[in-house]
């Protein structure tokens, strides 16, 4: 959706002004379906702003281009799952065949050994150890749940939450 796209939301909110054209080279670089391209182009058209997409035929007449464009939105968002249907397919395919594994993970005994020394040595936090160590949030969370044994709740240990629930009876 737009607004999970802080910089097409922006560009849409605050800097295109009534009169202005929008151009895209294609039309699902601003929707990723039907609906998302319906609305964008109602707030476009409400705001009197210009949409152009460039793998698109265009005309004079605005309601044939919104005519032209919703269609085409339509036939992007078809071709876009039947894309990820066969990929999935695919992929289930190369699973049975033993030749799909999935990503290689990122995780490894040294980033354990490293999380585990800056969270419990150095008791920083999760956020000063992504900062340190380079990778994601959820890796380094994942490594203190999965590897450490950290309760997502507070980034305990399982040891030390046990100890708390015996304390509060």
């Amino acid at each position: 959706e737009i607004k999970n796209r802080p910089g097409f939301q922006n560009l849409i909110q605050d800097i295109l002004k009534e009169g202005d054209t929008l151009v895209v080279t294609k039309i699902d670089r601003c929707a990723r379906n039907t609906l998302e391209f319906l609305k964008l182009q109602d707030i476009l058209f409400k705001r009197k702003i210009q949409f152009i997409s460039l793998d698109l035929p265009y005309s004079e007449d605005l309601n044939i281009n919104k005519l032209i464009s919703t269609t085409l939105s339509s036939i992007a968002e078809f071709e876009t799952n039947r894309r990820k249907e066969r990929q999935m397919q695919g992929i289930s395919a190369a699973k049975k065949a033993g030749k799909y594994c999935g990503r290689k993970t990122v995780i490894t005994k040294k980033l354990i050994a490293e999380v585990k020394y800056l969270k419990q040595n150095k008791m920083l936090s999760v956020s000063q150890i992504v900062k340190i160590t380079g990778r994601s949030r959820n890796t380094i969370y994942k490594v203190l749940k999965d590897h450490l044994g950290y309760v997502s709740n507070r980034l305990v240990k399982a040891t030390e939450r046990k100890e708390e629930t015996k304390d509060a009876k």
